[in-house]
């Protein structure tokens, strides 16, 4: 049978194989446009960009299809061949590489502990990932999500790939590696072969050019030395293996290496610098006679951060412990009296108390910040009114709110990572990622428990523990979870009536059954703070809820729009009969659909 994957992999080719049967085949690299099959204008393009659907804008054309369409169009005048047959000619005749092949490498990669590294299209250059020599991929979803984007792979060497590389850059091979050649796994290059072995903790990453030695040879082992591998294609060749697998390197060609490689020791830093001159003296000196202006002075420094209680109380700390002849109190009073005159608050300092705030409390009125800050209300409200003229700060009401400066980000391969585990039920119908949201609506006594309970049931059968939250009293869940085999310790639970309350756990499997009705005003809100809570923490998030008297969800279009997957729950009704054994789910939303 054929797969939708592969099916999706075939019609990626169809720019090939029209190379291959139009004669004269024209693509322009200025439009994109290229010679249609079928009127021979170069007037064809591929439309949606990268579906491999196959466009003409000459009249009487339009649409004409993709790769299966236009082969039996071309190849078996337009016969309704299936599309399985087709495969097998296609496959052949442009050298498809299918993900059972691919697959069968990339088992071997995850068997030999490899982690890998995304690397730039058709070249050596890993590019892609900032800092990729101090992290670890090594989950086969993520690999394949990287060949499917066209991109190369290759291994991250050392001990965290349990791998030591032999690049040798060269056909004509050292006798002394002539006669290992084949006996672990070895990869063709375009200038040589890649000798793979388990890794060899004291045989340091060295090129041999750079030793006396001069050798063309490259060993690669710790230090972030990666080495592009299979199905990667290299300046249009692809990498190819051998049948072996990684051995431990043989002691005599250990050896051999050890030989030729010189570490270069960097030269040491010689402390120049007396031991006297490093010691500071660091006794407090009197201020005898100058206690009235260097305390107003240091006074009019402390203004600038604090306001005038928290520099008034700073002042008498200083004078009590640090003074061999501290001043009376009522002289600090005379000094503040003195510093108020000049100013009754620095704005710069107040400006970033005041936002400091706003961030951490989200909002706050201008008598919260009067009473927190101990700043008079007429600096408060002239730092808020420049703050709104700098559109740093709004106003809802009584309320001000900050406007948040957003962290860019610039590395996005951790992001949007597909889920390592089998979803339940929907797993062969979508791509599930990491803070994806799945919303299930059924209709009232339809039994959303006891499909939370089989849900849990089916994570629990991968080795996972999801955590479940009840709103239904009597927590009628735990006769269902019984009934399933599930035994204490299998899931975790609690009963929960406010969800936006709910703080969830990180890289978590979460199932909230259900949203309470008289929640159902509130609901827009309640899908926008379980999409926060997920760009937080991760994982996954089931939100179980009511169905409307109409068979919809309550809040339709936030549910569309927060989450990856949509789908509702019936029984099945035969001629007004309803069968509550024979039920069936009917997907309303699908992010990343599996069937194109």
């Amino acid at each position: 049978m054929l797969d939708a994957i592969t099916k999706k992999q075939i019609k990626s080719y169809i720019l090939d194989y029209l190379k291959l049967r139009i004669p004269d085949f024209v693509q322009s690299s200025k439009k994109g446009l290229f010679t249609c099959p079928k009127c021979n204008q170069i007037s064809a393009n591929l439309y949606p960009p990268n579906s491999g659907i196959v466009h003409c804008f000459t009249p009487g054309c339009g649409k004409i299809g993709n790769i299966f369409d236009i082969c039996r169009m071309i190849d078996f005048n337009n016969d309704n061949i299936p599309d399985e047959d087709l495969a097998d000619l296609l496959i052949q005749e442009l050298g498809i590489k299918t993900d059972n092949e691919v697959n069968s490498w990339l088992q071997k990669y995850e068997k030999w502990g490899w982690s890998l590294v995304p690397v730039e299209a058709n070249t050596k250059r890993a590019n892609i990932e900032k800092d990729w020599q101090n992290k670890e991929h090594k989950s086969i979803q993520e690999w394949r999500e990287w060949i499917a984007a066209g991109l190369n792979v290759g291994i991250n060497g050392g001990k965290v790939s349990n791998a030591t590389l032999i690049d040798l850059d060269t056909k004509e091979i050292p006798d002394e590696l002539k006669k290992h050649l084949d006996e672990t796994l070895t990869q063709t290059t375009n200038k040589g072969y890649h000798l793979v072995y388990l890794y060899e903790p004291d045989l340091p990453s060295c090129d041999l050019r750079d030793t006396p030695c001069k050798l063309p040879i490259e060993i690669r082992g710790d230090g972030g030395f990666q080495t592009v591998i299979y199905p990667s294609v290299v300046e249009d060749k692809e990498r190819k293996w051998n049948d072996k697998e990684p051995i431990k390197m043989p002691s005599e060609l250990k050896s051999w290496l050890l030989e030729k490689v010189v570490v270069k020791e960097a030269p040491k830093e010689v402390l120049q610098t007396s031991t006297e001159s490093l010691l500071a003296d660091l006794k407090v000196q009197g201020l005898e006679g100058k206690c009235n202006s260097s305390f107003v002075k240091l006074g009019g420094l402390l203004r600038k951060q604090l306001n005038l209680t928290q520099t008034e109380y700073t002042l008498n700390l200083l004078n009590d412990l640090l003074l061999d002849n501290p001043m009376q109190k009522k002289d600090i009073k005379g000094m503040m009296k003195e510093l108020s005159k000049y100013s009754s608050a620095d704005y710069n300092v107040l400006t970033k108390q005041i936002l400091e705030y706003l961030v951490k409390h989200n909002e706050c009125s201008a008598r919260d910040l009067q009473d927190v800050l101990k700043a008079e209300k007429k600096d408060i409200m002239e730092v808020l009114a420049q703050l709104m003229l700098d559109n740093r700060v709004y106003k809802q009401r009584t309320m001000y709110k900050v406007i948040m400066k957003p962290d860019w980000k610039t590395e996005f391969l951790q992001e949007s990572k597909v889920l390592e585990y089998s979803v339940p039920y929907f797993q062969d119908v979508a791509t599930f990622r990491k803070g994806d949201m799945i919303c299930l609506g059924a209709g009232t006594g339809i039994g959303k428990g006891h499909i939370s309970m089989n849900v849990i049931k089916k994570y629990v059968e991968q080795g996972i523990k999801p955590f479940y939250v009840s709103s239904e009293p009597g927590n009628r869940f735990s006769t269902i979870a019984m009934n399933l085999g599930l035994k204490e310790g299998d899931f975790n639970f609690i009963n929960h009536y406010h969800p936006e309350q709910l703080e969830l756990e990180d890289d978590a499997i979460t199932i909230y059954d259900w949203i309470l009705p008289e929640e159902f005003s509130g609901t827009a809100n309640l899908y926008k703070i379980f999409a926060k809570q997920l760009d937080k923490h991760g994982g996954l998030l089931y939100v179980f809820s009511q169905l409307n008297d109409s068979g919809e969800f309550y809040a339709s279009s936030m549910v569309r729009f927060f989450s990856s997957f949509a789908v509702k729950y019936f029984y099945t009704k035969v001629n007004g009969v309803t069968d509550n054994v024979n039920t069936y789910f009917k997907t309303s939303k699908i992010r990343e659909s599996k069937s194109g």
